[in-house]
């Protein structure tokens, strides 16, 4: 068999590489085996370190290609330079990820497990990566606390140029607003009264819990909340009609039920006083 055209083998460089990338990929996939274990799903301390070992071990895996290449890297500078300009023409998406990737790590928006929304998109932090930033959908209006069951894959170029929504004391309670309207003509003073008879109620199983975790977010973030007691008010919209608006701090599993208790609650007596005329 005719090896000749295998000399580049014998460059103690392309070996090294070779060999380097060999031990990048295996001690990877055991240390990532190995933090994950035997469990199908994982906690985000364990999604914290998957993201370290894979962005570690691809930062030092780079490093050591350099080192190795140092010597003809610098022989051939005049022509890497030319070289480097066209690669920074030709991989300017790849560098603002890699710049973006940087701002996450030195800025801190968030964490893993954190829910963030950035240009629409909102999720729960998943893994951390170089070039990307994968999230766990979550979804709108009264489904907004849960999992759609899609994963989104952010690329980190997006957090240079727009704004980070930081959603992460949502997760357990949340201030919930949201807005019924009904037919003008209704006396809206006897359906106010019931609302905000009825909001202390609903929320009186979490108040303890939910005044605890109020006051451990605002030390946190250092700045006023809005108050944690329910508001009801009423106003018109544009076509005239009676519009109720209700905001409650409530936990954040419960918030699809009491808007629906509420919304029953404002539709039938809405009903009851709209037959009574």
């Amino acid at each position: 068999m005719d090896l000749s055209g295998l000399t580049w083998l014998d460059n103690p460089s392309v070996i090294n590489t070779l060999s380097l990338i060999l031990i990048a990929i295996v001690a990877r996939f055991l240390l990532v085996r190995m933090i994950r274990g035997k469990s199908e799903t994982l906690s985000d301390s364990r999604r914290r370190w998957v993201s370290v070992v894979q962005n570690t071990t691809i930062l030092l895996a780079l490093l050591g290609l350099v080192y190795i290449w140092s010597p003809q890297l610098s022989t051939f500078a005049l022509s890497l330079t030319a070289f480097a300009v066209a690669t920074v023409i030709a991989t300017k998406e790849y560098l603002l990820c890699l710049m973006g990737g940087l701002y996450r790590t030195t800025a801190s928006p968030f964490t893993i497990g954190d829910w963030i929304e950035v240009q629409g998109l909102r999720g729960e932090v998943l893994l951390e990566g170089i070039l990307s930033t994968r999230l766990q959908e979550l979804g709108t209006g009264t489904r907004q606390a849960d999992y759609t069951g899609r994963i989104l894959v952010v690329p980190n170029s997006v957090f240079l140029t727009h704004t980070i929504f930081n959603e992460s004391y949502r997760k357990k309670y949340l201030h919930h607003s949201f807005t019924v309207t009904v037919e003008a003509g209704v006396d809206p003073m006897p359906i106010l009264a019931g609302i905000r008879k009825r909001l202390p109620a609903l929320c009186e199983d979490t108040e303890q819990l939910g005044e605890r975790y109020w006051s451990m977010v605002r030390q946190r973030l250092q700045t006023e909340l809005p108050s944690r007691e329910p508001q009801a008010g009423v106003e018109t919209t544009l076509l005239g009609k009676v519009a109720f608006v209700v905001t409650v701090f409530c936990a954040t599993a419960r918030a699809a039920a009491i808007e629906g208790e509420i919304t029953v609650y404002i539709l039938e007596a809405a009903a009851k006083a709209a037959a009574a005329k």
